[in-house]
């Protein structure tokens, strides 16, 4: 738990700013607590002074139930603080709690000096909730042994003796049954196939409504020994078409008059009134073989026998039924009495109901035996394929028809009755709703409430200036005309790199320590010479390079300084000459930021395109701002909370393009956090160039939700290319540092 305390005003906050009123713990807990003293937003530990938690169970008592003193100090990479525990299960809170389910308590922050006074922060609810059984509701260490038995004799004990006596005591019945098909005819016939419905009453035994197929035993006779791997397939009919659900593992070399067991694992799952298809398969190549079958004879009934063909719905020939033993696993079932709940009764009954559903059995499909034709099964499958594609091509033409139809003036009807006009505006094919007895068909009105909103948008936007004092070049001239008295100009000398720095200034500066400053655009003039941008956004301590060329850093972060990490730094390189292999021109922008989870610098480096539409549109000189805007504030580790876009002018229809996600800062600082930027300039041409430090604008959130960030958005047109996220060495080491 993470406390900050404000030295001027005494008041308790979470981190972000939120007032800590409230506290919710948990008796039993024992809690991490780090307190930070503010002074001005900089976090200090005051010498001689230490913070201590107290909780009682009313203002005026002396007695305190739960306390946190002995927090010592600390200076990590998240700053200077207090750092201790918090025990939520003291002799006190238990007598004060005694078997209440929760309590509410009061708490508050004392700040003791070194010669003894105190201040004491706000007030905080503080309310802790029993989670911890009282010691003489909690069980014997026996009993907690074996709750279960426990549990399990407490019930025995209220189901009344007569009940018992009578044969009611229900109990789990698991395991395996086996089904018999009854006995074999003397003769045996040749069987590729067979269909039936699962429940039919030529398996007679225990059958439950589900069960897993564990395996099929069938005896066969040749003429010659079946020398190949054969397996058996069993398909299931499912909304009109057969699907395969399972297949057996092979038997190989079967001699006449053997027993060919066909095991399933892990089993296939069937229910009561499954219609299926058993069929047995030669080699890998899963082609349908005729095997000779004992049958079983059995009256006439649609829907069983042989199956001589695939189609759909099948025509079944054949009175005859193989000679099956079939094992299943069923699922947990119910005994009563020692009368097992699922009976041969209820299989008689099954298949009374599967022979008297006859136009569902009669849906079998059908599978051609190799003894009827090898051509057979070729014809079947076009069957089966010319099916699918009857019901594909059904389903297509469905889809079709349920899309709204356009006419040649882009006006379409959809279901309900809402007609959407080609032309959409606030009174053509959507009528957007305004104020109660508001004209609809006077523009006026949408006029008076877009300026409304323009007057918004400039109330949240905060305009600030380059200031002379605080701009520099590292080689060439800053300097101001009348022009333009809210800009600034520099010269780049000719055959020369170099820096300038554009310092900023605003008078109409943010509130107490908490940035309500969500992004900014900086205006930029540069021209056509491959040029970086580098700001810092947020609070960190940085080190100042100028007069490096545009692949060195020049603004890093000062590893060495401790203090807020919270910000982050970006660099935007512009390469001036155009790929013409890629098509445009490549921008690299890398984000330099501290990962507290990793404990180190990361640097995230994104690669874009801007493509050019012609030759009027080169980078950078088309490039009038740069744009960085976050939706909310970034809290600590976040990801891509934030955008950069560019502006540019030039025969482009891409006005606005982004180049690059951002993590996004945390904006709690008490001084400016966007101050200014950095140019840096390789002039190779003979002759000297110009530029310019233009007003920028810093963007206010509302409601901690940034509106220009939604704006830029939904005009952006996305051109990045890549992404890679690595560690950031620092390439050298400088002293000059800016805080």
């Amino acid at each position: 738990m993470q406390l900050l305390i404000d030295l001027a005003t005494m008041a308790v906050m979470f981190p972000g700013g939120i007032p800590a009123t409230d506290l919710s713990l948990v008796r039993g807990d024992k809690i991490p607590l780090r307190v930070t003293l503010l002074d001005e937003g900089a976090p200090v530990t005051p010498s001689g002074s230490r913070p201590a938690l107290a909780v009682k169970t009313a203002l005026g008592d002396e007695t305190l139930v739960l306390a946190a003193t002995n927090l010592e100090p600390v200076d990590d990479a998240l700053g200077p603080a207090y750092v201790g525990s918090l025990s939520v299960n003291t002799t006190q809170l238990i007598a004060a709690m005694n078997s209440a389910a929760s309590i509410d308590l009061i708490g508050e922050v004392v700040l003791i000096a070194g010669d003894g006074s105190q201040r004491t922060s706000s007030l905080i609810r503080v309310t802790v909730r029993q989670d911890i059984l009282p010691a003489d509701v909690i069980p014997p260490e026996d009993v907690l042994a074996d709750w279960s038995e426990l549990v399990a004799d407490a019930l025995a004990a209220q189901l009344p003796a007569a009940l018992k006596e009578a044969g009611v005591e229900l109990e789990a019945a698991t395991g395996q049954s086996t089904l018999s098909s009854g006995d074999a005819a003397d003769t045996w016939t040749i069987v590729g196939g067979y269909a039936f419905t699962w429940g039919d009453e030529i398996l007679a035994g225990h059958l439950p409504d589900s069960c897993r197929l564990k395996s099929i035993s069938t005896v066969y006779f040749f003429t010659d020994p079946a020398l190949n791997q054969y397996c058996l397939r069993i398909w299931k009919l499912v909304d009109g078409v057969y699907s395969l659900i399972g297949t057996s593992a092979y038997v190989s070399n079967l001699s006449s008059g053997q027993t060919a067991t066909w095991v399933f694992t892990p089993g296939v799952t069937l229910q009561r009134g499954d219609v299926i298809i058993i069929q047995v398969c030669e080699g890998a190549e899963m082609t349908p073989y005729a095997l000779g079958m004992h049958a079983v004879l059995t009256p006439s009934v649609p829907g069983r026998g042989l199956v001589t063909e695939v189609a759909n719905p099948p025509a079944v020939n054949g009175t005859m039924a193989p000679l099956m033993t079939v094992v299943v696993d069923y699922d947990d079932g119910i005994t009563l009495g020692g009368v097992e709940l699922a009976t041969a009764r209820q299989l008689d009954s099954l298949g009374r109901d599967v022979r008297q559903s006859s136009a569902t059995a009669e849906a079998a499909a059908r599978t051609a035996g190799q003894s009827a034709a090898a051509a057979s099964t070729a014809a079947s499958d076009a069957a089966t394929s010319a099916t699918s594609a009857a019901n594909s091509a059904t389903a297509v033409q469905q889809a079709l028809e349920a899309i709204p139809e356009v006419d040649a003036s882009g006006n379409m009807t959809l279901a309900g009755g809402l007609t959407a006009a080609g032309a959409i505006n606030a009174n053509g094919g959507i009528n957007v709703p305004l104020a109660v007895g508001a004209p609809t068909n006077e523009s006026g009105v949408n006029r008076l409430y877009a300026a409304g909103l323009a007057a918004v948008t400039d109330a949240f936007s905060v305009r600030c200036y380059p200031l002379p004092a605080n701009c520099s070049s590292s080689n060439g001239t800053v300097f101001k005309t009348d022009k333009e008295p809210n800009s600034l100009y520099f010269n780049v000398p000719p055959n020369s790199s170099f820096t300038v720095k554009c310092g900023l200034v605003t008078n109409a500066r943010p509130m107490h320590n908490y940035s309500s400053i969500r992004g900014w655009v900086a205006p930029v003039r540069l021209p056509a010479v491959s040029a970086k941008f580098t700001a810092r956004f947020g609070q960190m301590t940085t080190v100042a390079r100028m007069g490096r060329d545009r692949d060195a850093f020049t603004l890093v972060p000062d590893q060495a300084a401790g203090g807020y990490r919270i910000g982050e730094i970006i660099d935007i390189t512009f390469d001036h000459v155009r790929d013409a292999d890629a098509g445009g021109y490549h921008i690299r922008v890398r984000e330099i930021y501290y990962s507290n989870a990793e404990q180190k610098w990361k640097m995230k480096t994104t690669q874009a395109l801007a493509p050019e539409t012609s030759s009027n549109t080169g980078y950078p000189v088309c490039v009038y701002a740069v744009v960085y805007e976050q939706y909310q504030d970034g809290g600590y580790d976040t990801e891509d909370r934030g955008a950069l876009w560019l502006l540019h002018g030039g025969n482009s229809s891409r006005g606005c393009v982004k180049i690059a996600t951002v993590k996004g800062v945390h904006c709690f600082e008490s001084i400016y956090p966007f101050s200014g930027y950095y140019l840096d300039m390789e002039n190779t041409n003979s002759w000297a160039l110009a530029g310019a430090f233009l007003p920028a604008t810093m963007h206010l959130h509302c409601n901690n939700v940034n509106p220009a960030y939604y704006g830029f958005s939904s005009m952006e047109s996305n051109i990045i290319v890549s992404e890679a996220v690595e560690d950031f060495v620092d390439p050298e080491a400088e002293t000059t540092t800016e805080d």
